[in-house]
């Protein structure tokens, strides 16, 4: 394990330990890459930024311009799309590396950080923690989505902003370094757009912090006031001026100032029976939510999810029967156990503890996480993904690497004189990540297959069902249309749920008129879920007595229906 007290060779071994299994995984066979993608709404990014290289515009399925996707993740994604002119897993294959640079980033951000707060190797264990874990990895680097992008700039914003912030280390406090904050903050906003309110947040920290000028008390009042206006147009003049010059460019090029992705969402928050999800209507179903073990509605379940599964897996071993109010108390007293633990772990340090709480912006950034989760959960957006809850990752990260110092100060406490603590916390934390590092490639070599028929492949199969069960030129409409519009050739896909579709058809959708819309694009057939397209919401009313079953299309356990379309 290289020693990481020695910050660039620990930042050289991570990058070399994160980037190299990535780099195999890239240059190994067509269904190990085809399954490093694991959501459909990738390859909405993918299909969209292959027609923008070819110069067809702002478009998914080449007929309508949308604006569905976050605009940093799909100006990185343009260049590496233009490849599949040449091929169309190239880009795939090199977008792999992009996601584990963008991972090596992040854990390397995350270690300059923890550094300036905890002994060193609690910083590189915390890093590893980030980069290495499988679960943690999977949400943020895997998929193909703006996740990873998302996860660097809110490390990035926030080390720059702890490190302006922090008056124990010699930063020039000018208005040129507050402006480049605002730099970085656009760009965390443009890589996920409900950054704003990590964004805000962070601003408002930022102000207070530097509420009185440079010179003090001796200040007149105006100078005062001057200065306080002139710190936070330098942090928000950046952020304001790209985001309107965003938002004017949404209106004038597609209609509406907001991505239309977002915009249904909430729309279908207003439906009844549809397969998105239910809207929040009472205060008992957001806190609900705020705790489920449910990847996508829980904001905290990479932290939760495990006490479920703990709580169900030690009712058998107490002889209790796997009933709710049994589960209740198993998860209340496991969960309270590990509350007490870490509260032991504060108590002891708690002096570190309120210092690093302060300078780590702990209270600042958690009001900017549940202001995002109460942007979701009370504003009835639908269909929310494991991704979006990044921000909750990285606060979890920092609680994280205070608890690891308070447990390493504990433990070097142990015969202080002579230092036998201290070494075998040491001995400890480096074992910890070596356990990580050998599970992460453990972890990286069960993502490969053996070579095999890539034609097997869903994302290769159905597309070429497709192609044999239409005619050439035909228009086929599907919910989820990412990865069949990206391989299917010689037909054109049109995104059927609205996400990467246009305006016109989300304002035809309210209006009951989908199928008009549709029409008017020429549509020739509709595939998708039998039970979506006929009993539920919007789609059944929207097609009725405008569908006729042509073929089915089986893939394991999967039935999709084939349907002609006539309005």
């Amino acid at each position: 394990m290289t020693n990481p007290e020695k910050r660039p060779y620990f930042v050289m071994f991570l990058l070399l330990l994160v980037l190299i299994p990535h780099l195999v995984i890239a240059t190994h066979n067509a269904n190990t890459v085809l399954d490093w993608y694991t959501t459909d709404d990738a390859f909405y990014y993918f299909q969209a930024a292959r027609n923008i290289a070819a110069g067809n515009g702002v478009t998914f399925d080449g007929l309508t311009r949308t604006n569905g996707f976050h605009p940093l993740w799909m100006a990185i994604c343009v260049p590496v799309f233009a490849l599949a002119r040449v091929n169309t897993l190239l880009p795939l294959r090199v977008l792999v590396v992009v996601l584990g640079l963008l991972n090596a980033g992040s854990g390397i951000v995350l270690y300059r950080l923890g550094k300036r707060y905890f002994a060193p190797v609690v910083a590189a264990l915390l890093a590893l923690c980030w980069s290495l874990t499988p679960v943690l990895h999977t949400m943020t680097t895997k998929g193909g989505v703006e996740a990873g992008l998302n996860a660097f700039f809110i490390l990035l914003l926030w080390e720059r902003l702890s490190a302006f912030n922090d008056e124990k280390f010699p930063v020039q406090r000018g208005l040129r370094q507050i402006f480049w904050l605002g730099v970085i903050s656009t760009l965390a906003i443009l890589s996920r757009l409900d950054n704003v309110f990590i964004v805000f947040f962070g601003g408002a920290w930022l102000w207070l912090r530097w509420w009185q000028p440079q010179v003090g008390e001796s200040a007149s009042a105006r100078d005062k006031w001057l200065w306080r206006f002139k710190t936070g147009t330098a942090f928000f003049a950046p952020v304001v001026v790209v985001m309107l010059a965003y938002l004017a460019w949404n209106q004038l090029a597609f209609g509406t100032p907001m991505p239309i992705s977002g915009q249904i969402k909430v729309w279908w928050g207003t439906l009844d029976k549809t397969v998105y999800g239910f809207p929040i209507k009472h205060f008992e179903t957001f806190w609900g939510q705020f705790f489920t073990a449910d990847e996508d509605l829980g904001p905290w379940s990479t932290l939760t999810a495990p006490l479920y599964a703990a709580a169900e897996n030690v009712l058998p071993l107490l002889g209790m029967k796997a009933t709710v109010a049994a589960r209740r108390v198993a998860l209340v007293g496991i969960g309270g156990g590990l509350a007490l633990l870490a509260g032991v772990l504060v108590w002891f340090n708690r002096r570190f503890v309120l210092v690093a709480v302060k300078h780590l912006g702990l209270v600042p950034f958690f009001l900017a996480c549940f202001a995002q989760i109460s942007y979701y959960k009370i504003g009835h957006s639908m269909a929310q993904q494991p991704w979006y809850w990044i921000m909750q990752l990285v606060f979890m990260a920092f609680v994280l690497g205070i608890l690891l110092e308070s447990l390493y100060r504990l433990v070097s406490r142990i015969r202080e004189a002579d230092g036998l603590g201290q070494r075998i916390a040491q001995v400890v934390f480096v074992l910890a990540c070596v356990a990580l590092t050998l599970n992460f490639l453990d972890y990286m070599r069960r993502s490969t297959r053996p070579d095999s028929d890539p034609s097997a492949h869903f994302y290769v199969d159905r597309p070429a069902w497709v192609e044999a069960n239409t005619e050439p030129g035909a228009r086929i409409a599907i919910t989820g249309a990412g990865n069949l519009g990206y391989f299917t050739a010689g037909r054109t896909i049109i995104n059927l749920d609205g996400l990467m579709n246009s305006t016109a058809y989300f304002e035809h959708l309210k209006a009951g008129t989908g199928a008009q819309y549709l029409a008017e694009l020429g549509v020739d057939y509709i595939f998708g879920n039998p039970y979506m397209m006929e009993e539920t919401n919007p789609y059944a009313p929207m097609l009725a007595g405008k569908i006729t079953e042509y073929k089915r299309y089986h893939f394991g356990e999967r039935e999709l229906v084939l349907w002609k379309f006539t309005p």
